[in-house]
């Protein structure tokens, strides 16, 4: 049973409706403390009732004695229910997990930077297909048992239970604060185990309190401000306070008792981090305040192993960093508030018997010192170099210059988002210079205007593949914002930037100085990848980083040569020549900062024989304005932008537009590939012709009409560094972005929208083909199958979904292959209740017998060959198909068409160069033989035209498709209406 300390009991006894319902509380809580058996967490240590009287003791314990008399019943009430609900994230049940992980609804707590729990699973999910070996050995005990992808909710195995484990442990501290707040997770219908007594304010405070002990104190202040306003004590209670000393009772809770014998060996610990928490609180013997020093508490712990040795020592210096910033936090909140700055601590140090190493290694069979493998050494840089790059060299440019853009970045972000200043205005802030030399070799220099590194850079990070500088405290102090939001959009991450300069060449040298110092305080080098020792030496330097490449390979500089032929170049050698592009180097898609390209050596070979006549020149290039993506802080009206981009800070997109080029003489088109940046550096270029497509899961079975959304080019401003670039950088993983359906969205209501711009030409029958034809050249959309989806009435446009056809009681759908220019307007040339389709693909034997087939096959199983040839999926009682003579020849070709097919099929007589058969009910296949004679009359003998009698759909009602629901949000109804001789949106 919880039992509350004596100096609780009494504060509490002072306002007996909180003493009342702190202990209400209490009583309904304990149970499922006690009961819950922590499914997820089989062999972790007591958090029963049993661990939280233990806190509750050393909470009390905590409060030193010029602070008992601060201490208010309000203080002691919100302090035990945080102490009670702390950990009880850790008891959830399986049901209660289902409820919290298929709750996709906005978190009930806002201002701390939460998101869905089923937005949070699926990103753990994702994160948790790419565990590495050791993590997945410190949870499960074995590296290749993990299956995410069978993972089923609703039959959970033993490894599930520990996956998910893992995932509640890492936000236990959010649902402390969220059950004091709504209460336990539970499944409709259910009755949530909640507090009572207290009212939401208190909840709050108490779960806020209680979420704490997972995060930095200061990290909750904003959120404090934002809501109570007065940080220091609102409504007599001290938050921070009780904060610090949670934060601290739960830390010290090491008494072997936690661990109980008697369970213990009964169980087996599958987990390594289970059996290691174990093994630490068993190796405490005693934790005692009777020491020397009267503010130290002093453990004395007999560790049996080097891991729980250094697991001990790791902890005692946790504790004694939460000590000292929990001190540290208490004098900046409480050190000028009068009374309130005798709010204190009874402990402000930690001590143990492993201090003393030398002594206590007397004691013990092992050295108690870290030894292990490290995975440094020139040789195995050699090794990683080429093959994590996949010898392409330009990728080692592109590395250099996205740690060049970063530099000048986070130059601009410590000035306080002012220009660059550190030289002459017209200097580009990068220069990628090439020199080739008259035997192929040469030097490729990069330099940058940026922030510079300081000896510590140079040797922690520079110099050491995988650690970049990025990820230490020092950037993230420099870089990011309150709310632990990176400031800086860069493109460097992984660390490994460094190491493609040796891509380039064997020797490197660096000349750097950071933007905070001297010019005489500068550094430079010289290395190559396999110098055991590397000299740093003082130089003076302008700010910023200088890395120069000795290229000996003339196969690199080849690789990187601009493609221009000595006959392009002009007569005057001295003259900079203007180069319109270079692939090989043009990495960085951003006006800001500016980077330029310059090459000095020879021209390309107009052939591969070696006595052709060579040209050297010197060339100059910048990215063309047309082929920057904006800034995320001023976008460009041609780009357009995702409205909820989370977690990127921007999101936009277009389609790149076609450009007029030249080549000798010829002019032509050409549409460039679409193409994804990430913060301004070239990540992936698109396969053309719609190959990189949009995921549209929904739309995949849906009832509505087959299409493909071509991905377009995207920039991503990501200042998280979460995009899922692969370690090559060099494709992204969409997948596991999470916006398709987003875009999905956007794609197709700008899809629309343009469209409707399109139907301001006439609405003859020509206009609404040519309307078609240019629909289906779209880049955007791209629609399966032989027809456009797209119907004309009398009336106006539609969507050719089902659903529309039925509310706008199509009785017949005609479908019409022609060329004709027909000058005859829509609305005199159809009846009521009557729609038009254009088949739009090109014709061909294949595409006939398709066409042949999906019109005149009956419903009954072959309704995938309209599907085949993209038609409506339609319910009809009579078909009829006007065709050429040689369709039908060809089609009665043996093998061409099923025969059941042909046997189906009635001729039409009298249908002057056509050939005219029909099917199903006779009735209604006579009425449409003359309705297609009647057309057939008006149009000429160019069209074929098929006909359906409409039945009401048998089928059962499909999901509608997300294009159906963009359709009626653009247009506001299934019609795009015809009310002039012009096409209008209604």
């Amino acid at each position: 049973m919880i039992q509350l300390p004596e100096l609780f009991e009494r504060k509490l006894s002072t306002v007996p409706e909180l003493d009342s319902a702190v202990r209400e509380s209490f009583k309904r809580f304990e149970p499922w403390l006690e009961q819950s058996g922590m499914p997820f967490f089989p062999g972790f240590t007591d958090h029963s009732p049993r661990h939280i009287n233990e806190v509750l003791n050393t909470a009390a314990s905590l409060v030193s004695d010029a602070s008992r008399d601060l201490l208010s019943a309000e203080d002691v009430a919100v302090l035990c229910i945080s102490i009670l609900l702390h950990d009880s994230g850790m008891h959830l049940t399986r049901d209660s997990f289902r409820a919290l992980v298929s709750d996709f609804t906005q978190p009930i707590i806002s201002g701390l930077g939460d998101l869905p729990w089923a937005r949070l699973w699926e990103d753990f999910l994702s994160e948790a297909r790419r565990f590495g070996q050791d993590q997945l050995l410190a949870i499960f005990g074995d590296p290749d048992v993990l299956q995410v992808g069978e993972l089923d909710l609703e039959n959970l195995s033993e490894l599930d239970d520990l996956l998910i484990g893992e995932f509640v442990r890492r936000h236990h501290s959010r649902l402390a604060h969220e059950i004091a707040v709504k209460g336990v997770p539970t499944t409709k219908g259910n009755n949530p185990l909640e507090l009572i007594g207290l009212d939401p304010e208190l909840r709050d405070l108490a779960g806020l309190i209680g979420r704490s002990h997972g995060m930095s104190i200061r990290a909750t202040f904003p959120y404090i401000e934002n809501k109570y306003s007065l940080l220091p004590e609102y409504r007599r209670i001290k938050t921070p306070y009780l904060m610090a000393v949670l934060r601290i009772a739960d830390y010290v809770q090491v008494k072997s008792e936690r661990a109980l014998k008697s369970l213990l060996s009964v169980k087996e610990l599958r987990s390594p981090i289970s059996r290691q928490e174990w093994r630490n609180h068993f190796a405490v013997r005693d934790v005692s305040q009777r020491h020397d020093d009267p503010e130290a508490l002093f453990v004395n712990a007999k560790p049996i192993d080097v891991r729980t040795y250094l697991k001990l020592e790791s902890l005692f210096r946790d504790i004694q960093r939460e000590l000292d910033e929990s001190w540290a936090t208490l004098g900046e909140v409480y050190g000028r508030q009068g009374e309130l700055a005798a709010l204190g601590l009874t402990w402000r140090r930690i001590r143990s018997n492993l201090d003393d190493k030398d002594k206590f290694s007397k004691t013990i069979p092992y050295i108690p010192i870290r030894a292990g493998f490290d995975a440094s050494g020139p040789d195995l840089l050699k090794l990683l170099v080429g093959p994590l790059y996949n010898y392409e060299y330009e990728v080692g440019i592109r590395e250099l210059v996205q740690n060049a853009v970063d530099a000048c970045k986070e130059l601009v972000d410590l000035l306080g988002n002012t220009p660059i200043g550190n030289g002459p205005s017209d200097l580009p802030d990068v220069l990628v210079d090439i020199h080739e030399n008259n035997d192929g070799t040469g030097w490729i220099t990069v330099t940058d205007r940026g922030v510079g590194m300081t000896a510590d850079t140079i040797t922690h990070y520079f110099l050491v593949a995988g650690a970049s500088f990025r990820n230490s405290d020092v950037w993230k102090q420099q870089h990011m914002n309150v709310s632990g939001e990176a400031r800086v959009m860069r493109g460097g991450r992984f660390g490994v930037g460094a190491l493609a300069a040796f891509l380039l060449g064997e020797e490197v040298t660096v000349q750097t100085r950071h933007a905070s110092r001297s010019e005489e305080d500068g550094l430079e080098f010289k290395a190559r990848i396999d110098d055991p020792v590397v000299e740093l030496r003082r130089c003076t330097a302008p700010a910023g980083t200088s890395i120069k490449i000795w290229v000996e390979n003339p196969s690199v500089i080849n690789n990187l040569r601009p493609h221009k032929y000595f006959a392009e170049i002009p007569d005057d050698l001295d003259q900079i020549f203007e180069l319109d592009s270079w692939p090989k180097v043009d990495w960085f898609v951003q006006s800001k900062p500016r980077v330029t390209y310059r090459w000095n050596g020879y021209s390309r070979r107009p052939s591969e024989d070696p006595d052709e006549l060579r040209v050297r020149f010197r060339g100059e290039y910048r990215t063309p304005s047309d082929e920057l993506v904006p800034l995320p802080e001023s976008p460009d009206v041609t780009w357009h932008a995702l409205a909820e981009p989370h977690p990127y800070k921007a999101v936009f997109w277009q389609y790149r537009q076609p450009k007029k080029e030249k080549k000798e003489e010829e002019e032509f088109i050409r549409r460039p590939s679409d193409e994804i940046t990430v913060n301004g550096i070239r990540v992936e270029k698109l396969r053309m012709g719609g190959w990189s497509s949009v995921k549209l899961v929904r739309d995949a079975f849906g009832d509505g009409p087959q299409y493909r959304l071509s991905r377009p080019s995207m920039a991503i401003f990501d200042p998280a560094g979460v995009c899922p670039i692969n370690l090559q950088r060099s494709a992204v993983s969409f997948d596991r972005m999470g916006f398709d359906g987003q875009l999905s969205k956007a794609l197709l209501r700008e899809h629309l929208t343009y469209i409707s711009n399109l139907l301001k030409g006439d609405n003859t029958f020509a206009g609404f083909r040519k309307l078609c034809a240019d629909i289906g050249a779209l880049p955007d959309v791209h629609y399966e199958g032989q027809v456009i989806p797209f119907c004309a009435t009398s009336k106006g446009i539609f969507l050719a979904t089902p659903g529309l056809f039925s509310e706008l009681k199509i009785r017949v759908l005609l479908l019409v292959d022609s060329e004709h220019r027909a000058p005859q307007e829509i609305a005199g040339l159809l009846k009521d209740g009557e729609a038009l389709l254009f088949r739009i693909s090109k014709s061909g034997p294949q595409n006939d017998l398709a066409w042949f087939r999906g019109i005149l096959a009956e419903d009954n199983g072959y309704d995938w060959y309209r599907r085949n040839c993209a038609l409506p999926r339609l319910a009809r009682s009579a078909a009829v198909l006007a065709m050429r003579p040689q369709l039908w020849q060809l089609a009665n070709q043996e093998g061409k068409v099923k025969r059941q097919i042909i046997a189906s099929l009635t001729d039409v007589p009298n249908a002057g160069g056509h050939k005219v058969v029909m099917s199903g009910d006779i009735g209604d296949s006579e009425i449409l033989a003359a309705r297609v004679k009647e057309l057939l009359v008006v149009l000429g003998k160019t069209p074929e035209i098929g006909a359906w009698k409409l039945t009401p759909e048998r089928r059962p009602a499909r999901s509608t498709s997300l294009i159906h629901e963009v359709w009626i949000e653009v247009f506001g109804g299934p019609y795009v209406r015809s009310l002039t001789a012009e096409l209008k949106v209604n």
